[in-house]
């Protein structure tokens, strides 16, 4: 069995027990009643805003590629890797998006792979950004506490990784170390370490460094806000200072292996978040089911639509994973 193979079973057996402690102890009439009162005319709102959040996401991510990459290239790629991830197991989305941008733009695959993660990066420190902004005053958990503080540790190992990547001199010893064992899978890592520091060299102006964390602040805001609206539609009582906080550990804490669509994984962490500012399990797990049907479905819309109009099969994304 291949690793791939395992990392994909345990992916389902973690959604499918997390889904069960999601459920346990929630009456299914309770979330009968919350649909029955809830206020469908915002029920469009959060698509709106999570649309808005993907175009800051393209737009970051087509400036960090370059100059001459159009956003709308970026978007298509974005959509399409968002897509692959809800279908297909082993989370090869963000492969996908390398990929796809590499085919419009005329890149070259690894290049383009390393605009991905350095988008990724960037993304991850807005996310942190948001946590400590809009930290509640309020007692936490001790779980959420120590998370808190690993998420302190994983930010200072961004900047570390960052900082040592822009430098020409650090990025050549470990490059060359990784070369010298003549093993392929180093050899690789190698590569992709040298092309992640020439992008890195044309962005490692602190002000436009500042400008792509902004537009990650402003993404993920875009995410809170569609978060707050699906409450609204639900009747939460819930602060709207606390919804950026909820929405950025939510899209940290599905970094853990699921199924395609992160189903389970994404009721859990919501509901469990939600109880900590005493919101009961129901209205947790009915806000978790709305949040994730505002953006689940319009991106498997868009992104088949994009993946038929590509003329990109399946088959093809599947190799590319193998051999990336």
């Amino acid at each position: 069995m291949n690793k791939n193979r395992i990392i994909t079973i345990l992916g389902f057996f973690i959604s499918i027990l997390l889904l069960y402690f999601s459920l346990k102890d929630i009456q299914f009439k309770d979330i009968y009643v919350i649909l029955k009162n809830a206020d469908y005319r915002l029920i469009f709102i959060p698509t709106c805003f999570i649309l808005l959040a993907a175009f800051f996401s393209s737009f970051k991510w087509s400036k960090i590629a370059g100059s001459r990459v159009h956003v709308k290239n970026t978007f298509v790629a974005l959509i399409i890797g968002l897509f692959i991830n809800n279908v297909l197991p082993a989370r090869i989305g963000e492969v996908v998006r390398g990929y796809v941008l590499s085919k419009k733009e005329g890149l070259s695959f690894s290049l383009a792979l390393s605009t991905v993660l350095i988008d990724r990066f960037f993304d991850l420190i807005g996310l942190l950004l948001i946590t400590f902004v809009f930290f509640p005053k309020q007692n936490l958990p001790h779980q959420i506490s120590n998370a808190i503080y690993l998420l302190i540790l994983l930010l200072t190992v961004c900047i570390s990784v960052f900082i040592l990547f822009s430098n020409k001199k650090a990025t050549k010893i470990i490059v060359d170390k990784l070369y010298n064992t003549r093993k392929p899978v180093f050899e690789k890592i190698g590569k992709r370490a040298y092309e992640i520091h020439e992008n890195l060299a044309r962005i490692k102006s602190p002000l436009t460094v500042l400008y792509y964390i902004f537009i990650a602040f402003i993404q993920w805001l875009c995410m809170s806000a569609a978060l707050y609206f699906v409450t609204l539609t639900i009747g939460l009582s819930l602060n709207f200072f606390y919804v950026p906080f909820v929405c950025a550990l939510l899209n940290m804490g599905i970094a853990v292996p699921s199924s395609p669509g992160y189903i389970g994984v994404y009721q859990f962490v919501l509901v469990y978040l939600l109880t900590v500012f005493d919101i009961p399990k129901s209205q947790g797990f009915t806000t978790s089911i709305f949040f994730h049907a505002s953006w689940y479905i319009p991106y498997n819309i868009m992104g088949f639509f994009f993946l038929l109009k590509e003329h990109i099969k399946i088959k093809e994304l599947k190799k590319i994973k193998d051999n990336s």
